[in-house]
């Protein structure tokens, strides 16, 4: 079946310049390819005769995907997906909304044109100009920032987490609910440390009833994005890379701590999942959705094969990427399989040939054999933990090298000085809010466990400087997050308390190896570990005042004590102790 369809245009000065030049609002849609709703909107709405006549006489129509501009969303986004944003030429807001049925778009698309032709625009954005320049406003530093007030903010996310805790269903509030993936990170890492039961359960339940409900597909493997109930029972259908790279990293933890087989089994499902359908098995890289399809997915095994399975975005997305790559090393060390190291090596030689240069670092997303969108932080920052990853999984320094060279990037493009990275490079001649500052969260707070990574691997002191810095201005606003700014805690426990593992000896050497998986495959996320070879490393192990010996040996240090290791299987045990 066919409709009709609004001619859109693309981001760029063209559209804004004939917004210009008629002096008739922008529509802006913000869309993506995985949105069930955006679908909806394209075949009612946007197929609507006189909708499109509407649009197209009297506005300027733009579309962007949220997946490949996520810049333009977080500065535009109005609640959800789809996001219809009318704008001023100059890109200001005049007002927004998420979905609109047509007879609702008709009315309100003539009202708009009415106001607009009566009213000057520069009149129209005052409100919204000030509230946006009230969101990206600077906060104040705390006053304290010590020993003291980190262990505080630990106690209110741990508060925030058990306080949101839903004892009947698992996971936190009630519908739509979401995995909070860093969440149950966080939670799993402060039983361990402080010895909460009350987390354990938590993390144990919530990812139990997770995978027995109806957000986990029990016929493809893979997790749904969200759940529209609070038992988990009925999902949203798309399926992200992000979210089952998350969810992966979170079942292979558990399954770390814990050692129950149910957690493990479903790390193996989203496995499967993604290596089925999201691997791209020809290049190399991991796809980016799979779109939703609630009549589909509600199909045994059987009558799925009779149907064409939901569309796949075979869009390369550099920081979904980087997440996936290091969720499937990870997978390789807990699962103790091998395949999985390769197809994660495969995924990133291919990201680092087609994606990266040394002047405009990552690139966002490769597709049709060309590469788009340089600078963006969460690219950077996301590869650059990915990187840190490798090295530590393979100890090969290339990947170290490359790590410092995304971080340099970040250091001379979009680090602030004093109060984070922004998203993307400064751009006076941007085209609307995109040339307005913006520090985000969660970025910066996967910066500051990056550059904390480097530092320790490095002993460089810029690198340790920057995450200071970084996670002190975070602590003036992470309380506007709520759970999501569990990642700022897990960031803080790292800087915190630190465990970094040296492994002294020959790479080539078979203990040396031993000590490595070993030291890889126990639960504490809060470790680094690191070969460290006698000849190539002299100076460093000067530094570190280790002894050059025969027989390779490893040396735990935690919280400014050093333990000399000298069998592999010793090692687990002052791992998992650290933490404690």
């Amino acid at each position: 079946m066919s409709w009709a369809k609004v001619t859109w245009l693309s981001w760029g000065k063209e559209a804004f310049q004939k917004s210009k030049n008629q002096d008739i609002p922008i529509l802006l849609d913000i869309s993506a390819v995985w949105c069930h709703w955006c679908h909806v909107m394209d075949q009612t709405t946007y197929s609507d005769v006189e909708v499109i006549k509407l649009i197209e006489e009297k506005f300027v129509p733009i579309r962007v995907d949220r997946d490949q501009r996520p810049d333009i969303d977080k500065r535009y986004n109005m609640g959800g997906w789809p996001t219809t944003v009318i704008l001023t030429p100059e890109g200001n807001v005049i007002t927004g909304t998420t979905y609109i049925p047509p007879q609702q778009m008709k009315n309100w698309l003539q009202n708009i044109s009415d106001f607009y032709k009566k009213n000057q625009h520069q009149n129209i954005v005052k409100a919204k100009s000030k509230e946006l320049k009230r969101r990206t406003k600077k906060s104040s530093m705390p006053r304290n920032f010590n020993h003291e007030a980190l262990l505080s903010i630990i106690d209110d996310l741990t508060l925030k987490i058990t306080s949101n805790f839903d004892s009947m269903h698992g996971g936190f509030g009630s519908a739509p609910k979401f995995p909070h993936s860093e969440a149950l990170a966080l939670a799993l890492l402060e039983h361990h440390i402080q010895g909460h039961k009350a987390l354990l359960n938590i993390v144990k339940k919530t990812l139990h009833k997770m995978g027995q409900s109806g957000i986990y597909d029990k016929e493809d493997g893979g997790f749904f994005r969200y759940s529209t109930t609070r038992d988990w029972s009925l999902p949203h259908y798309e399926k992200m890379c992000e979210d089952n790279a998350k969810l992966l990293v979170n079942y292979l933890q558990a399954f770390q701590a814990t050692g129950e087989k149910e957690f493990k089994e479903t790390a193996r499902g989203i496995l499967e999942y993604v290596d089925t359908n999201l691997n791209d098995q020809e290049n190399g890289g991991f796809y980016g959705s799979q779109d939703a399809d609630e009549e589909y997915y509600k199909l045994n095994f059987l009558d799925r094969q009779k149907r064409t399975a939901p569309r796949i975005d075979k869009t390369l997305y550099t920081n979904w990427n980087a997440m996936m790559i290091s969720a499937y090393l990870y997978a390789s060390v807990v699962l103790k399989d091998r395949s999985y190291l390769k197809t994660g090596l495969r995924a990133l030689d291919f990201l680092l040939e087609k994606s990266f240069n040394h002047k405009n670092g990552m690139y966002h997303y490769y597709s049709n054999g060309v590469k788009q969108l340089s600078g963006l932080l969460s690219d950077q920052i996301f590869m650059m933990k990915c990187l840190i990853d490798t090295y530590q999984t393979t100890a090969d320094r290339q990947f170290i090298g490359f790590a410092e060279s995304v971080a340099e990037f970040m250091l001379s493009n979009l680090w602030s000085g004093s109060e984070g990275f922004y998203d993307r490079p400064k751009d006076a001649h941007a085209l609307g809010f995109l040339r307005t500052i913006v520090i985000p969260f969660e970025e910066n707070c996967a910066a500051i466990d990056a550059f904390l990574r480097l530092h320790y691997l490095t002993d460089k002191r810029n690198y340790i400087e920057v995450a200071r810095k970084t996670l002190k201005h975070l602590a003036s606003s992470y309380q506007r997050y709520g759970l999501l700014a569990a990642a700022y805690g897990l960031a803080i426990e790292l800087y915190q308390r630190p465990m970094q593992i040296h492994i002294v000896g020959s790479e080539k050497d078979r203990v040396v190896q031993k000590f490595l998986n070993e030291s890889l495959k126990v639960y504490n996320p809060l470790k680094v570990v690191e070969i460290l070879d006698p000849v190539t490393d002299a100076q460093r192990l000067e530094g570190l005042k280790y002894p050059i010996t025969d027989t390779p040996k490893a040396y735990v240090c935690f919280s400014g004590t050093c333990t000399a290791i000298e069998r592999p299987e010793e090692i687990d045990k002052e791992v998992y102790l650290g933490l404690n």
